[in-house]
């Protein structure tokens, strides 16, 4: 059976840059794997036909209602991440990797194929928990069942998807390390631009780092972005919309990540 690559998009066309983004970074890997976005009926049409355009292959499904009261949630958008546990009943596919669509690959990730699932990478907080923006599943409708059972009492520790899957695979933590991914697989934007900014960290992250996550501040919707990765999200973006692209552009998200470079070493040196 097949593979691919997934990702969500609901609530709207708030989040098609970041589709549209990490569809280009996935592009420039030179995988050959479908990519698969799944959207929900609040998602318009011209959103749709233009992720079909890019070689996003649409499905369409329901919403999942997010169980917690707004007051348990650490985010207020985790109001629609119980959505993406749809890539759990995406049978027709032998396995997928998951990616959050606030994320960027930077290089080729296809071995994650050969990972057994699930398997993610560990969270910057809770180094014992996984982080779900990146991850490979293998799809069973048995598991996707389980989980709607369990979804009102499994509980969720961040009031959000992440939390119920790790309530769902408590013992991720406790499997053999091929389920356990390296920190590459999923940096966060603000790690990977300390890293880049330190002359004795940047050849260590240039060889390690395949996928960044926008996990602070997404770059379409927060400008400006001070927490590193911006100039690396605007290239993938420039790349499909050229119309918004310009010299200056470039230099002002590369400044965004100077401004984060220069306050990082002033804090050091303090």
């Amino acid at each position: 059976m097949e593979t691919a690559y997934v990702t969500t998009l609901c609530n709207g066309d708030g989040y098609v840059p970041g589709v549209e983004a990490l569809g280009k970074s996935l592009d420039l890997t030179g995988t050959r794997r479908p990519k698969v976005v799944l959207v929900t009926p609040d998602v318009p049409h011209g959103a749709r036909a233009l992720l079909s355009s890019q070689g996003w292959w649409i499905r369409d499904i329901d919403p999942i209602k997010n169980p917690n009261e707004d007051g348990q949630r650490l985010f207020s958008r985790f109001a629609n991440t119980f959505t993406k546990l749809r890539a759990f009943a995406l049978t027709e596919f032998s396995k997928v990797v998951l990616l959050d669509a606030d994320t960027i690959v930077i290089k080729n990730i296809d071995d994650l194929f050969e990972r057994p699932a699930p398997a993610a990478a560990p969270d910057f907080l809770l180094p014992d928990h996984f982080n779900s923006g990146v991850m490979v599943v293998d799809p069973s409708e048995l598991t996707f069942a389980r989980m709607m059972e369990q979804l009102f009492t499994s509980g969720s520790y961040d009031g959000g998807d992440q939390g119920f899957l790790n309530s769902f695979f408590p013992d991720w933590y406790h499997l053999p390390a091929g389920h356990r991914l390296p920190t590459g697989y999923n940096m966060h934007h603000f790690i990977y631009q300390f890293l880049r900014a330190h002359p004795g960290l940047a050849a260590h992250v240039e060889g390690r780092a395949k996928i960044i996550h926008y996990t602070v501040q997404k770059p379409w919707r927060s400008k400006p972005t001070l927490t590193g990765g911006s100039k690396e999200w605007w290239g993938m973006y420039f790349d499909l919309h050229p119309e918004a692209d310009s010299p200056w552009m470039r230099r002002v998200h590369a400044m965004e990540d100077w401004s984060f470079d220069r306050a990082l070493k002033a804090l050091l040196s303090s």
